[in-house]
């Protein structure tokens, strides 16, 4: 998953679409955009339009619930529920209180796993701030009051312009049932240019093919195998968990074809739950005018950059 503000840029945007595709990205999570995507039914938009969440046509990962509210968007994917949040820092202590009150109200809705990022303009020692102010205090509040935790690491700031920094793009996250992180691989790209005064912020999320999905949606596209490489084992053993005695045996006097499909189907559903299906390539490229010389000169950007 990748998360970014673009500070209504529209050349980090374009950048954006490229990065997209060089590393993989199944899931993006939006700040500050310069322009939505439209009715595509994978894109999830704020009702301020500030922010959103994009599931990339990579895998076939559906949207199986969505909602929007002033400075919030969220989805359900698979077994979690996603939150993408921006609130600007030009307003009143009172008027960021009801914006965490609006995230609150969505939030006791979902029952499934949680995950909760974006930009708040808020400033905390929990996530790695240099110093605390009240906004700071508030959001922390209300992490507390939903069991989430924040999953920054370190101090890189996430927010850079030449005479300040700061860390205000946080991620919160629940933990799994069986008390595994849900949020892993947490960190800044502070070595690769998003033609942003914010960098871009990466992690994994292990429950992302969860086992609390209605039924798993296979593309058309995809394949019959598994990405056996993308296995997770704390999804199998949730599957497992869940499933213990949902289905009685067949009696030893059925025949043997019923004990097989049985069987299979048992196999078929576990490996659903724990990893994604491969997905035949059908032409995916690079944006249409990233090219080599492009390509050079983002990298010497970035060596001046650093």
């Amino acid at each position: 998953m990748l998360q970014v503000n673009l500070n209504h840029c529209w050349t980090a945007q374009q950048l954006l679409a490229q990065t997209v595709v060089d590393r993989n990205i199944d899931v993006l999570l939006i700040c500050d955009y310069y322009r939505g995507f439209g009715d595509d039914p994978r894109w999830v938009d704020s009702a301020d339009h500030k922010c959103g969440l994009l599931v990339t046509s990579r895998r076939a990962m559906p949207i199986t619930d969505k909602g929007a509210g002033a400075g919030y968007a969220w989805a359900r994917i698979g077994g979690t529920y996603y939150f993408s949040c921006y609130w600007t820092p030009n307003c009143t202590l009172q008027e960021f209180d009801n914006f965490l009150n609006g995230v609150e109200w969505a939030i006791w809705n979902s029952v499934d796993n949680l995950l909760v990022a974006g930009d708040f303009n808020a400033h905390l020692s929990e996530w790695g701030s240099a110093r605390d102010d009240a906004r700071g205090s508030l959001l922390s509040g209300l992490a507390s009051s939903l069991g989430l935790l924040a999953y920054n690491v370190g101090s890189e700031p996430t927010y850079s312009r030449v005479n300040a920094e700061s860390v205000i793009d946080v991620t919160f996250a629940r933990f799994l049932p069986n008390a595994n992180p849900l949020v892993e691989n947490w960190s800044v790209l502070t070595d690769l240019d998003s033609a942003s005064d914010h960098s871009y912020v990466e992690f994994s999320v292990i429950y992302l093919f969860g086992a609390s999905a209605a039924a798993p949606v296979v593309h058309p596209g995809a394949a019959k195998a598994w990405a056996t490489k993308k296995l997770s084992p704390v999804a199998l053993e949730e599957h497992w968990r869940r499933t213990r005695g949902a289905s009685l045996p067949l009696p030893t006097s059925a025949p043997a074809e019923d004990h097989v499909a049985q069987l299979q189907q048992y196999l078929v559903d576990s490996c659903d739950a724990a990893m994604p299906r491969r997905t035949i390539f059908q032409g995916k490229r690079a944006v249409h005018w990233w090219c080599k010389e492009i390509a050079e000169l983002r990298k010497s950007s970035i060596a001046a950059r650093r």
